[in-house]
């Protein structure tokens, strides 16, 4: 990995799952951008649904929908994301904090380490119909 002005080079470049669009191109998701869309497309994806390509890929977290809001249920939960984060080559390490969210959500921050001295911070959110998502402010609004 090679740092240049605050851009970590090594962490691959691949399409934008958001399959967005500039000037008629699909957009592409680099570096740090890049390592946090592999952690969200494990996450997103069930437990060997891809096994004829990737063996152990995945995560059971939508196994956890309807379970009682509780800090057992953030425990399992938090388990099978440090699982899933073991998993992914280019971290060294990670911290992971959970709460629940005013919409039956969990927040999901992650601290990834690509090496022991770089932090990319993600911020997820956990819906309530089991798809992990990039945080945006609404999902932390109460519903009325």
């Amino acid at each position: 990995l090679i740092m240049s002005d605050g851009v970590l080079y090594g962490l691959g470049v691949d399409l934008n799952s958001s399959m967005s669009f500039v000037d008629g191109d699909i957009t592409l998701a680099s570096y740090q951008d890049n390592l946090v869309q592999a952690v969200v497309n494990r996450l997103n994806t069930e437990l060997d649904e891809l096994d004829w390509f990737y063996y152990d890929y995945g995560s059971i977290l939508t196994g956890f929908l309807g379970w009682k809001a509780n800090d057992t249920t953030l425990g399992f939960i938090k388990s099978e994301i440090s699982n899933v984060l073991q998993e992914e080559p280019r971290l060294v390490n990670y911290d992971i904090r959970l709460e629940y969210t005013g919409n039956g959500g969990v927040r999901i921050d992650l601290d990834l380490y690509p090496t022991s001295d770089l932090i990319i911070p993600a911020n997820l959110v956990l819906t309530n119909t089991g798809v992990i998502e990039l945080e945006t402010s609404e999902d932390f609004n109460e519903e009325e």
